[in-house]
Parts: structure tokens; sequence; C-alpha cells
């Protein structure tokens, strides 16, 4: 059995329409293996990190191959809401994201528990 403690992440996006952009995920890994990319959501993209962690280069790249092209279809301005993780404040995401009317809300530190209430305890609008 191993026991190493390797993690994969995946970033989800869902709009306040009820659609859910395809996911990216970030191997622990210095190159992805073509194997890691079958079977996955359509559209679905793939990076990899030494930590395998979101970092700025993952992070600048989910905005321009998934963010960017489905917002930018859309009229109007646009929020991009997310936490405020230093690896996810990258000056050419935000100019990016500013070409196409994006705005970026940055949620406080430590508000995870305000963000993710059961649905129980959400306000109806």
């Amino acid at each position: 059995m191993n026991s190493s403690k390797t993690s994969n992440y995946v970033m989800f996006a869902g709009t306040a329409d009820g659609i859910l952009l395809p996911p990216f995920t970030v191997y622990k890994a210095k190159t992805i293996s073509d194997s890691w990319r079958l079977g996955g959501p359509k559209g679905s993209r793939y990076a990899s990190s030494q930590s395998g962690w979101f970092d700025s280069y993952s992070f600048d790249d989910w905005i321009k191959s998934i963010a960017i092209p489905y917002l930018k279809k859309l009229p109007g301005r646009k929020i991009l809401i997310g936490d405020n993780l230093s690896s996810h404040i990258s000056m050419e995401s935000i100019k990016a994201c500013k070409e196409h009317n994006i705005s970026f809300v940055f949620l406080p530190a430590n508000s995870t528990h305000f963000t993710q209430a059961p649905s129980h305890l959400m306000l109806p609008f």
C-alpha cells in the first residue's frame, strides 16, 4: 500500500445561472501522463506543479482557457468571485479579465465557513 500523501487539486467553477464550467485539474508531477487526460469531462484542462497545488501559472491557464472563453460570450459586465489565495492574484490574469469586462471580487480571508453554509441556512433571494 502506498502511504504517501499525494493530492491532486481540481478547480470547479459555476455560474449564477447554474452552468458548471469544465474542471481544471492540477497533478503533483513534473509532467502530465497522457493517460491522466483520458475520460475527463469535455473541455477539461490539466496541469502539473511541484506541489500539486494551483500556482500562478495554472491559475493564469485556467483564466485564459476556461473562464475568459466562457465569460467573454456574455453581454455586459461580469464578476469572477474567488478566494484571496496569493497564487490567484496575477496582474496578467487581472489585465486579461479587464480586457473582457470581467472584474475580480476576492472573498475575505478565513471566510470559507460563511460561503459554504448548508443550503437550509441560506437566505432566499
